[in-house]
């Protein structure tokens, strides 16, 4: 609890007519209003107390976010006292805690004219991020000053909530298109498989134990008079490896943090049409500050995950790009295709830069796998257009 500046005056005005009542004791009007004036600052101070403890916050955010997407944070206070609680003001922040080049938080102050007794209250605000990266909403601090403006009571709540902010998504040009179809053309099988595994409709067959039940033709078993099943056609998946390098030097210019993002951007942009795609068996290997891995299926939960990933991923200039590729050339499938988007302008039939995979001759053999794509050399603007984004502050907020 504290006093605010208003406060400070009229105790000021009380201590000097308690002094002039003290100095000139026979002056009994001067101590009764001293003691008249210090009524009110008690009481004021008793009413904000009382009103911040019978509060409770929520906060509704979406968690996952396009750069310069538009959103709304809910904010609902919860009244569970006997008495309603009038001219709450809730002070919010917004926090980086991963991505690149953190920014200092970002603060708003809403205010809720009554929160009713038993009852709730809901207001909301418009915020924009325009910074990839994952972000911490709260915690958030309530104060009052009411009724009088002489005392205020503040509270910190600890609710936080937490958004991650996607890199900004383009969209893929018909190179990048026919460069998948090429890799499904040349490392997909063209036998046609036939098992358990649900795909197209291919014919029926007797039933087997473990068949699930959904499988069954009733009108064919009808007539056979067995069950018979409907038998699908196994969907192969298409292995794709997706290495994403964010180099810039020690000391890059803005030039060279802009590349990087291209690149992170190119990549987000890939994944997402790459589920829209299906049948993708897809590892995604994120070289920056941190080495991340996902691998799996492409579906919704793998494109959120890798979001994430990329999110907060923090170009730098320390990490071992040949180590990195070699060890994907040695875990990866044999068949599989691999996509290297880098920031550097990498030539593959650099010996010294890739001496240990030059040196075995298995892994020498596997090079001829990898596809390079160097923003280094411009070669993204092939594959992927990315719109400019407008140069704003990473918070913009609309009460």
């Amino acid at each position: 609890m504290s006093i605010t500046r208003e406060g400070t005056y009229y105790f000021l005005v009380f201590l000097f007519i308690l002094a002039g009542a003290i100095v000139r004791s026979r002056i009994q009007l001067l101590m009764l209003l001293a003691c008249m004036l210090l009524g009110p600052l008690l009481y004021n101070a008793w009413v904000v107390y009382r009103s911040l403890r019978y509060l409770k916050f929520s906060r509704k955010v979406p968690h996952l976010l396009s750069c310069g997407e538009a959103f709304f944070v809910e904010l609902t206070v919860k009244n569970s006292g006997r008495n309603s609680t009038y001219a709450v003001v809730i002070e919010d922040q917004l926090v980086q805690t991963a991505g690149v080049d953190p920014e200092p938080a970002q603060k708003v102050e809403i205010f809720f004219a009554k929160v009713a007794k038993q009852s709730e209250a809901m207001l909301s605000y418009k915020a924009i991020i325009r910074k990839r990266g994952k972000y911490e909403i709260g915690p958030l601090t309530a104060s009052t000053a009411f009724p009088l403006g002489l005392m205020r009571n503040a509270r910190p709540d600890t609710v936080v909530s937490t958004v991650v902010v996607m890199p900004r998504l383009g969209s893929m040009m018909p190179a990048w298109r026919r460069l998948i179809q090429q890799e499904q053309t040349g490392f997909s099988s063209s036998k046609r498989q036939h098992g358990l595994l649900e795909g197209d409709f291919y014919g029926l067959r007797e039933w087997r134990s473990g068949d699930p039940k959904q499988w069954i033709h009733w009108r064919s078993s009808a007539k056979q008079g067995e069950l018979v099943v409907r038998q699908f056609e196994k969907q192969n998946q298409q292995d794709f490896v997706l290495l994403v390098d964010a180099w810039v030097p020690e000391e890059p210019t803005q030039e060279q943090k802009d590349r990087a993002e291209r690149i992170i951007s190119m990549a987000a942009t890939a994944v997402r049409d790459l589920a829209g795609v299906g049948g993708c068996h897809l590892q995604l290997i994120c070289c920056g500050a941190k080495l991340e891995t996902i691998i799996g299926t492409v579906s919704q939960a793998y494109v959120v995950q890798a979001m994430h990933d990329l999110a907060i991923q923090v170009p730098t200039s320390k990490h071992p790009i040949s180590e990195t590729l070699r060890e994907t050339l040695k875990t990866s499938k044999s068949g599989s295709r691999i996509v290297m988007l880098t920031t550097r302008d990498i030539d593959l039939t650099d010996t010294e830069l890739f001496s240990r995979i030059w040196n075995d001759p298995k892994l020498r053999t596997d090079l001829g796998r990898v596809r390079t794509i160097s923003a280094g050399r411009d070669e993204d603007a092939q594959f992927f257009h990315l719109p400019k984004a407008k140069q704003t502050e990473v918070l913009e907020e609309e009460r």
